[in-house]
């Protein structure tokens, strides 16, 4: 079949699907085969944590330096102010990240995977690792990498989505695995 599809047949009762906005199959023939990419609206983690955090940091170290004032020295309170400073933007950015930024799009074609115009080649990935069980967050570990630099989660649809991915990395011989991974703020 070439071009998009608008609707999907559902195989378990042969009914068509239009509720189904954030996933579009794409299917085109080239040389005889079929290459299908499938399309899924991801947005980025929730920093709830991060925020909390940050906030508790700003309010402890702003007390401190508000109550000691006199009694610190240049240097100290230098230093004080620097953190605060660096809490503060942290604070932002996940506030930001957390409740202001918008959904983009995730496409799994045959051997990459293309994350808001970012080409991922299923040969440059090490592992893809999920955290959590409700709403769980997958991380894209690349090779040479400790920190993961790609993290998402779904939308909408979760356990289609991640059925998905996960045949995704078995036709592509990418591991995936359910463990907690390190990421940038």
């Amino acid at each position: 079949m070439i071009g998009e599809q608008s609707k999907l047949k559902d195989s378990s009762n042969g009914q068509v699907n239009s509720n189904i906005w954030y996933t579009r199959h794409r299917d085109l023939i080239k040389g005889g085969d079929i290459l299908r990419e499938v399309k899924y609206q991801v947005k980025s983690p929730s920093r709830i944590g991060t925020i909390i955090g940050m906030i508790a940091i700003i309010c402890s170290q702003s007390i401190l330096l508000v109550r000691s004032w006199d009694h610190m020295g240049v240097f100290y309170t230098s230093l004080t102010v620097i953190l605060l400073s660096y809490c503060v933007v942290v604070l932002l950015l996940a506030l930001y990240r957390t409740f202001f930024k918008k959904p983009i799009e995730l496409c799994l074609s045959n051997d990459q995977i293309i994350l808001n115009g970012t080409i991922i080649n299923s040969g440059d990935i090490k592992v893809i690792m999920t955290k959590g069980y409700f709403k769980p967050v997958i991380g894209i570990l690349p090779y040479r990498r400790k920190i993961v630099p790609w993290e998402f989660r779904y939308s909408r649809n979760e356990d289609r989505a991640i059925s998905d991915l996960k045949s995704w990395s078995k036709k592509n011989n990418v591991k995936m695995v359910n463990k907690s991974f390190q990421t940038w703020i």
